[in-house]
């Protein structure tokens, strides 16, 4: 049945460049309900996977606010990690940021959402709408055709003394495919 479907994807690669070479699976995710409400979810179309989020933020959230992405690469059975930092998305954009892949992450993310990287981030509506990889992402370039395991957390500090505040974490399983040439 892999084969097959395997078999599938690649022919539809070869007739459209721009179709999915990704594959997500296995979201897990939690909002902080005195923050936020809504859904994080994936869609599946046409053996088109996308990642997409609705969500509505009830306050304003300024101070800190620490991104830390943790993306893991199966590679002979073993998960091995390729990135872990913390972010403070009210000091640095993302999309500056010295690790290329969060760098290009952050930057392909943009095309898909309707809000700033940076804090502060104010009440509202805010969405992901299917996110997804085609064969043109620069993320290809960044890291190989496997198995993934994503994680991301985000801790709200009000103050610099403050304890962290949970505003929302989830994790994913990926699969990128080799894009069709």
């Amino acid at each position: 049945m892999f084969k097959q479907w395997a078999l599938l994807v690649l022919l539809v690669q070869l007739i459209d460049k721009s179709v999915a070479v990704v594959r997500f699976e296995n979201l897990k995710y939690e909002l902080n309900k005195d923050y936020m409400h809504g859904n994080i979810f994936i869609k599946s179309q046409n053996d088109k996977y996308s990642f997409g989020a609705d969500v509505e933020l009830a306050k304003k959230v300024e101070g800190s606010v620490i991104i830390t992405p943790h993306l893991q690469h199966l590679i002979k059975g073993e998960y091995h990690t390729m990135v872990n930092i913390d972010l403070d998305t009210c000091k640095v954009d993302p999309s500056m940021s010295e690790n290329p892949i969060v760098r290009t992450i952050a930057k392909e993310s943009t095309k898909f959402i309707n809000f700033s990287l940076m804090c502060p981030y104010n009440p509202g509506r805010y969405l992901l709408n299917d996110f997804t990889l085609d064969s043109e992402s620069p993320l290809l370039k960044l890291i190989p055709n496997g198995k993934y395991k994503m994680h991301l957390k985000a801790n709200h500090y009000p103050t610099p003394d403050s304890a962290p505040i949970m505003l929302f974490m989830y994790s994913i399983d990926f699969e990128l495919f080799a894009a069709a040439s």
